[in-house]
């Protein structure tokens, strides 16, 4: 609900834009701000479907943004860069679910790390000045994305005695990533603005031989090839320049 109220906010506004007049903006050419925000996860990403193997288990995280950008020449468009640190824990209990459903006599503790996507992108927007102190920037992006896998440890329990866990060893991997996204840009006072962003962030990477080891000894590889995506809101501050 809360995503479905902000997305609503941020198309009413670019509707306003396009429906008043064009203002004359007093905005310096280029910006620097620091934003921070949640991070929800979508589709295969935040799947916990067993029979899914590129099911990712992600709950909603948390992201950090630094980002930079510049209006060409006084005109609408503009370039703009972006860095960002982006972490999803996992829904252990729903990981502990599945293992149950394959080895019903056992019961499970998991424990687990986070995703983490470390984003460094570059792209393009488009100015709309709605008012002297309010712009809308639609933008789009590309860039690479360095991803963690999560390390599981699973522990089986048999009438409270433990069994030999298992381990899934992270694994990293440098992949492309898109985003699609529209911010607005709010003067406060001298330079300062206040920044805030929705958008959609894309990556496709493949962790390849990715360590189980069994409680039995036995040892497996698997590649994996999730689909990160997920949905972004922030909000910051910044400074023009």
């Amino acid at each position: 609900m809360n995503k479905t109220i902000a997305l609503l906010y941020f198309w009413l506004l670019c509707f306003a834009a396009f429906s008043q007049e064009n203002f004359t903006s007093t905005d310096r050419p280029s910006y620097f701000a620091l934003s921070v925000g949640p991070s929800i996860p979508l589709q295969d990403f935040k799947s916990t479907d067993g029979k899914n193997a590129n099911a990712g288990f992600a709950k909603n995280g948390r992201k950090k943004d630094i980002l930079w950008g510049k209006e060409l020449n006084n005109a609408h468009w503009g370039v703009t860069g972006l860095l960002r640190i982006h972490k999803n824990p996992i829904d252990e209990g729903e990981l502990a679910l599945m293992a149950k459903t394959v080895y019903p006599s056992f019961d499970y503790s998991i424990s687990a790390k986070e995703w983490n996507v470390y984003t460094l992108m570059a792209g393009a927007y488009y100015r709309i000045p709605v008012s002297r102190k309010l712009t809308v920037m639609p933008k789009a992006m590309v860039g690479l994305a360095y991803i963690y896998s999560p390390e599981i440890n699973a522990v089986p329990f048999n009438n409270s005695v433990h069994v030999a866990s298992s381990y899934m060893e992270s694994s990293h991997t440098l992949t492309t990533s898109y985003l699609f996204g529209i911010g607005l840009k709010n003067n406060l006072f001298h330079r300062m603005v206040l920044i805030s962003n929705v958008d959609i962030l894309s990556a496709f990477p493949t962790f390849n031989d990715v360590k189980t080891i069994h409680g039995n000894g036995t040892t497996i590889f698997r590649t994996k090839s999730p689909t990160i995506l997920s949905f972004n809101y922030g909000m910051g501050i910044g400074y023009t320049f």
